[in-house]
């Protein structure tokens, strides 16, 4: 029997949770508050209930929310947050009392999953 290993021990691999698990081939973006994910090396993702992919690299970047452009999301994976005003919307709807200040990170990964 295998053994189950949560996943908040330190050598697990974290999952990225999605309000809204839509993806596209090729390269997909996730904004994130704060500075959690800036620099995580991979990640798993829950693409349906229960259905985990193999470990996906990241790459991150920190930037505040108010310098992001159209162009910065382009790649996003949800459809609504491919605007400033559309990704404000859904932010401040996940994360109350978020401003347009705040630093967020831009989570980058490849879809599907290979591995």
């Amino acid at each position: 029997m295998a053994a189950f290993r949560p996943a908040t021990m330190p050598d697990a691999v974290p999952l990225l949770g999605f309000a809204t698990p839509l993806f596209h081939t090729g390269r997909n973006t996730s904004v994130r508050r704060g500075q959690r994910w800036h620099g995580a090396p991979r990640a798993c993702i829950e693409y349906a209930p229960g259905q985990l992919s193999a470990p996906l690299e990241l790459r991150t970047e920190l930037r505040r929310f108010d310098t992001l452009t159209a162009a910065d999301l382009a790649d996003e994976h949800d459809p609504a947050c491919r605007t400033p005003p559309g990704l404000l919307a859904v932010m401040q709807q996940l994360y109350p009392g978020f401003e347009q200040d705040e630093t967020v990170t831009l989570v980058h990964f490849q879809w599907p999953a290979s591995g």
